[in-house]
């Protein structure tokens, strides 16, 4: 059988079958299914000449019984799936498309108009979800009657994530320039609250309603260094940092915790008695105990055990959980445990992405975040292991102040002030 030339597949074209001519159209690599037939050998004519030679493009044909009938280079990039494997397949399996909502629109609209553009989430070989700008294309046999469907697909999952991510950074800065305007009228309630507190401390309350009083206050205070901080934020102003002592605030924080948290959560500490000192903010270090504590917590809801410890390191360089750019030298380790439910295994590496939570309508999914940018802004780190069941621990690595001696390898277990 002879094979037409290109200008009698135009001149084809032209008079109303096939495929519409694509003027400046050059062919591109595609796999066909092949049966021997005829009729298999003008579908590989047509294909041919179906899009511009637009390499970054995943171009596919499926039939009216949805097997795949081409698959070009750029569909084995983006999916993974070779030629030969796709062929003959059912395309809504091997993509993943009955996940598609709206699908029924798709169909409809390719029945009535001949074709579709719009956005789909599909699924690659190794499961992976991408998300692609979509046109579908009825085409029609020699005859007027519908005979495929091109498709082509331009992956769009990374334009996708940088646009999400620029309007959380939008959504962020409003939160924050509202957050610096509301500060002012904030500070002011809170000082007069602190008046209220110390008028109530020179009375002469019974002990049960003094530690009430002294978590009130303790709260309070802490509340005005946060706003202090979202001024300093909002003005560009970088908080002073200076020597603090650990294990005064971790036994400050477990106090106010016992009062706030329901009883059924028992909090216990384990702080080396010779701790040492680091260079940070008291609210920054506060805010990463607090945000670890209550995360554990919520990870409790039917009560379990919260416990928050506290010992001298020396870290070499290669520790085995320590980031490639760690600086050797010395670390205090805070770790805070829990008996809670755990965190799934396929979801453990997320837990510090923005706006990620467990938490059901509750959470904002920043309070994690913000721990790690505390930790990584002192050059410390942090990791995380949990067990499904069993609870959670984070391990917060954070460097000694200079001034700290080296501990020998040789030296004596460090001596703890434990506390029930």
């Amino acid at each position: 059988m002879s094979v037409r030339s290109n200008k009698d597949y135009d001149e084809l074209r032209e008079g109303g079958s096939g495929i519409p001519k694509r003027v400046g159209a050059r062919p591109v690599p595609l796999s066909v299914a092949d049966d021997g037939s005829e009729s298999t050998l003008n579908n590989q004519l047509d294909l041919q000449f179906l899009w511009p030679d637009q390499t970054q493009d995943a171009v596919l044909v499926r039939d009216l019984e949805d097997r795949i009938l081409s698959w070009n280079e750029g569909a084995e990039r983006l999916y993974g799936w070779e030629a030969g494997e796709a062929l003959g397949r059912n395309i809504y399996e091997l993509l993943g498309l009955r996940r598609v909502a709206g699908f029924e629109d798709l169909g409809r609209a390719l029945a009535e108009r001949g074709e579709w553009n719009g956005q789909m989430h599909q699924l690659t070989k190794h499961g992976k979800e991408i998300i692609v700008e979509s046109h579908w294309k009825l085409v029609q046999d020699e005859a007027g009657q519908p005979k495929s469907v091109l498709i082509v697909n331009t992956d769009v999952t990374e334009r996708k994530r940088l646009e999400s991510q620029f309007l959380r950074v939008q959504r962020m800065g409003n939160l924050g320039r509202m957050a610096g305007g509301v500060a002012h009228d904030l500070n002011n309630i809170l000082s007069l609250m602190l008046v209220a507190l110390q008028q109530l401390q020179r009375k002469g309350l019974d002990r049960d309603s003094q530690r009430w009083v002294r978590a009130l206050r303790l709260n309070a205070e802490h509340a005005g260094h946060l706003i202090t901080q979202l001024l300093s934020i909002a003005k560009g102003i970088e908080e002073e940092r200076a020597s603090i002592q650990p294990r005064y605030l971790i036994k400050e924080t477990a106090e106010m915790l016992r009062v706030a948290f329901p009883k059924s959560v028992k909090i216990k500490t384990r702080v080396a008695s010779k701790l040492w000192s680091i260079v940070s903010s008291a609210t920054h270090l506060h805010q990463v105990l607090i945000n670890l504590c209550l995360n554990a917590s919520d990870a409790m809801p039917k009560g379990g055990t919260l416990t928050i410890e506290a010992k001298n390191l020396y870290l070499k360089r290669g520790y085995r959980s320590a980031p490639a750019e760690m600086n050797p030298g010395n670390y205090i380790l805070i770790k805070v445990s829990d008996t809670g439910i755990g965190i799934p295994a396929e979801i453990i590496d997320k837990v510090f992405e923005p706006f990620f939570t467990m938490k059901q309508g509750r959470g904002t999914g920043l309070g994690l975040t913000a721990v790690l940018r505390i930790v990584k802004s002192h050059q410390g780190f942090i990791r995380v292991s949990s067990k499904s069941g069993v609870g959670t621990q984070f391990r917060v690595y954070l460097p000694a102040e200079e001034a700290e001696p080296r501990v020998s390898t040789n030296s004596p277990p460090a001596k703890y002030d434990d506390a029930a």
